[in-house]
C-alpha cells in the first residue's frame, strides 16, 4: 500500500507554493502510488489568524518602506523567545483542527515548505510518531523562527545548516540541498522561437524579463519607464503578478513597443523559456529559477530584509548583478544588449544546478521504506 505524504504551505507569495509542487513532483516521479497531498492551513482548515499573520501582514509588509520592514524584523533578531511565544498563540485556535486533521489523514509523514506550517503541525501531532521534515527556503537569511521543532531540516546553504546549529539544531538532523524549482516552470513544449514571436520580441534582441513577484509590489514603474526611453536592443517582458492597478498603470502610461506587460501568469514557462535574462525582486523562488536556468539575474529590489541575504548570493557568486535605480538598471540591459550580439547574456562561472527537489524526495523515500 502507497505512504500518504502532506505537504502543508502558506501562499505568502508564491515562493512556499513552488517549492511544495516541486517536492510533491519529484515524490510523484520515485513512487506513483503513493498519495501526495498539498495543503493550504490557512485556506483548508481554515483560519483567519493564519491568513491574517502570515499572508495578509506578509502583503503589507513587502509594501512598507524598507526602514519600517527593518524595523519590524528587528524585533525578531532582538527578542526571539519573545517572537516565537506570540507566533505560538496565534496557533491555538488552529491546533486542534490540525490535530483533527492528522487523525483523519493519517499521514506517514509531514513535508513543510512554510516555518509557520512546521510550527503548527509539530503542536498538532502530538504524541503522534509522525515525522515532520522541513526545508528553509531562504539562501543567506536564517531567523530564529526557523527552528521550529521539525525532526529533519533541508537547507539551501551553508550558511544556514550553521546558523541552524547555533540555534540548537544537530547537525545530524540539517541536509543541504540544492535551489528547488518547479519543473514546470523551467521547462515550455513550445519552440523558443515562437514564444519569443507570440510576445513580440524581435529576432535576435535581448528579452528580459522583470517580475517583483506573485504580488507585484514594489516601486516598479520608474524601472519599465526607463527601460522604454532608454533601453537599446531589447525588450522588455514587464510581469505584474496579482497587482491589476500597476498593470492599467503601465498600459496606460508606457506606450512602447519594446515593452510587454502581462498580469498574473499561471504558468511562467513560455515567459521564462523567451527570456534571455531576468531581472526583478530577490525572492529566494526567482533567484531559484535564475540559478536553475542558468540565466543571468538583475536584482532591481529588495523585498522583505530576509531577501538581501539572497541579493548576496547572487552577486558575490557571479550570477547576476544588484542594480537598485532605474538609471543602472538600463544601463546593465545595455550592456548585456550590446553582449547579445556577439553570445549568451550569461555571465562566466554559473553552472546550472541539479534541483533540490529530487534530493528532498529521496530523503523522503528514504525515509518511509
Amino acid at each position: 500500500m502507497g505512504r500518504k505524504i502532506l505537504i502543508p504551505y502558506l501562499m505568502a507569495g508564491l515562493g512556499h507554493f513552488t517549492q511544495a509542487k516541486a517536492i510533491s513532483h519529484h515524490l510523484l516521479q520515485l513512487r506513483p502510488d503513493w498519495d501526495v497531498r498539498l495543503f493550504e492551513p490557512a485556506r483548508e482548515l481554515p483560519d483567519a489568524a493564519m491568513q491574517r499573520t502570515f499572508i495578509d501582514l506578509w502583503r503589507v509588509m513587502l509594501a512598507l518602506p524598507p526602514f519600517a520592514q527593518r524595523a519590524v524584523f528587528g524585533v525578531e533578531h532582538l527578542l526571539p523567545r519573545a517572537t516565537r511565544a506570540a507566533n505560538r498563540t496565534r496557533f491555538r485556535r488552529a491546533v486542534p483542527r490540525a490535530a483533527a486533521l492528522l487523525e483523519r489523514e493519517k499521514p506517514d509523514l509531514i513535508m513543510s515548505t512554510h516555518w509557520a506550517c512546521t510550527t503548527l503541525f509539530a503542536m498538532a501531532r502530538g504524541d503522534r510518531r509522525i515525522p515532520l521534515y522541513y526545508v528553509y527556503g531562504e539562501i543567506e537569511e536564517t531567523y530564529s523562527i526557523a527552528e521550529c521543532g521539525a525532526d529533519y531540516y533541508f537547507t539551501l546553504s551553508a550558511k544556514v545548516s550553521n546558523d541552524l546549529q547555533r540555534m540548537g539544531v544537530p547537525r545530524a538532523a540539517i541536509q543541504q540541498v540544492p535551489v528547488i524549482v518547479d519543473p514546470a516552470m523551467m521547462t515550455s513544449a513550445t519552440p523558443r522561437e515562437v514564444l519569443r514571436r507570440g510576445l513580440g520580441i524581435p529576432e535576435h534582441q535581448l528579452a528580459v524579463m522583470l517580475s517583483l513577484g506573485g504580488e507585484g509590489i514594489g516601486n516598479y514603474l520608474p524601472f519599465v519607464t526607463a527601460f522604454a526611453r532608454d533601453a537599446h536592443g531589447a525588450t522588455l517582458i514587464a510581469l505584474t503578478g496579482r497587482n491589476a492597478r500597476l498593470l492599467e498603470d503601465i498600459r496606460r502610461t508606457v506606450k512602447s513597443p519594446s515593452v510587454v506587460a502581462l498580469g498574473f501568469q499561471q504558468d511562467l514557462s513560455g515567459v521564462v523559456a523567451s527570456a534571455d535574462v531576468l531581472a526583478g525582486k530577490s525572492g529566494t523562488g526567482f533567484v531559484s529559477l535564475a540559478l536553475a536556468t542558468g540565466k543571468p539575474l538583475i536584482v532591481t529590489h529588495l523585498g522583505a530584509p530576509n531577501e538581501e541575504g539572497n541579493m548576496r548570493h547572487v552577486v558575490t557568486n557571479g550570477h547576476g548583478w544588484y542594480c537598485p535605480r532605474p538609471a543602472a538598471f538600463v544601463r546593465k540591459v545595455n550592456e548585456l544588449a550590446e553582449r547579445n550580439a556577439r553570445g549568451p547574456a550569461r555571465p562566466a562561472g554559473c553552472p546550472q544546478p541539479r534541483n533540490g527537489a529530487e534530493d528532498i524526495a529521496r530523503a523522503v523515500v528514504e525515509a518511509l521504506p
